[in-house]
């Protein structure tokens, strides 16, 4: 069985190294675990030196040979060995998943049974991405997994958390599919499990992306505008007042929607990963200080488009939404 990991950012170095530290296997199957990166230099500096992976406890270990390639190669590199793909798992920014993007991924070789595990903030990807993968096919992942990649080729995991695997869009599949698309994801469950995760299967997967959304809408681009890591939001009273008047726009956004919320236990939620994350810097702050395109298209513009659908005004997080725009180069 072979694992593709798409996307060499700190998610995918942390899900490569956890993989191959602990060997994984599936039914008694030894798991191959290959990684594809968007630059030929983070590709080659990980095949000749490996991944230095540093755990919670402080110890660092080098996960040496790494079969890492970049992503344009694809088709080329998997060609030459003759190895489909069992399974993709991708970690790749949704601003990435473009049309080129799209094309690198349809050339893939992969199994006729081949999953792809989408690992995404926000909403809309999905619907891109089953344009190219069968929908029974096409598996949804929410993580609070948290890591840190200090370098091309070091990462560290800053906090443990639970992973859900579940179907995308489960009523559009045809009854004959849903056997394979249960397997698909018990199986990437045992992966999960196997390589030092806390792994669950979802009925209602959709529902935990929302409830993602609705933290991520908040933590993401507030934290990004104030240049503080996650923590730092829960230390002032004006912090903590803005933070709840984004929640209770979004609040009503989805209300409007029908997506089930609930106020109470939904804040908690959002004061709560800012405490287990305490230390963290969000991808969105990341992302600004090194002058890199955001996700606040896919997360922030997301709530924005359900708000104009459903009528429902969103000052604040449109106010959000321009200046991170603008403190973008």
């Amino acid at each position: 069985m072979v694992i593709d990991i798409i996307g060499g950012g700190s998610l995918g170095l942390l899900h490569v190294a956890m993989l191959l530290s602990n060997s994984p296997s599936i039914d008694g199957n030894n798991v191959e675990v290959r990684l594809w990166t968007r630059t030929e230099e983070q590709a080659l500096l990980i095949r000749n030196q490996g991944i230095y992976f540093e755990g919670q406890d402080g110890r660092v270990a080098h996960i040496h040979p790494v079969r890492a390639y970049p992503l344009e190669e694809a088709g080329e590199v998997l060609e030459q060995t003759g190895m489909k793909s069992s399974c993709i798992w991708l970690f790749v920014k949704q601003t990435h998943i473009d049309s080129d993007f799209l094309g690198y991924l349809d050339r893939i070789p992969r199994e006729k049974t081949a999953s792809l595990v989408c690992y995404q903030n926000g909403v809309g990807h999905m619907e891109v991405l089953s344009s190219i993968w069968p929908r029974e096919q096409l598996l949804w992942a929410v993580t609070t997994e948290a890591a840190k990649r200090v370098s091309s080729n070091k990462v560290i995991r800053t906090g443990s958390g639970q992973t859900s695997i579940g179907i995308w869009n489960a009523s559009s599949i045809c009854p004959n599919k849903t056997d394979l698309a249960t397997s698909l994801c018990l199986s990437t469950k045992k992966l999960l499990e196997n390589a030092g995760f806390q792994a669950f299967l979802s009925n209602n997967i959709e529902g935990m992306v929302y409830q993602k959304l609705l933290v991520n809408v908040i933590i993401n681009p507030l934290t990004a505008l104030l240049r503080i890591k996650n923590g730092q939001l829960l230390a002032q009273e004006d912090r903590l007042s803005f933070m709840k008047d984004l929640f209770l726009e979004a609040v009503a956004v989805y209300r409007a929607a029908h997506i089930d919320v609930d106020e109470e236990k939904d804040w908690n939620r959002v004061v709560q990963v800012c405490r287990m994350t305490s230390s963290n810097s969000s991808s969105m702050l990341q992302d600004v200080e090194a002058g890199r395109e955001t996700e606040i298209e896919a997360i922030t513009g997301a709530l924005i488009r359900m708000a104009e659908q459903y009528e429902v005004a969103v000052p604040m997080h449109r106010m959000m939404y321009r200046l991170i725009l603008a403190s973008c180069d």
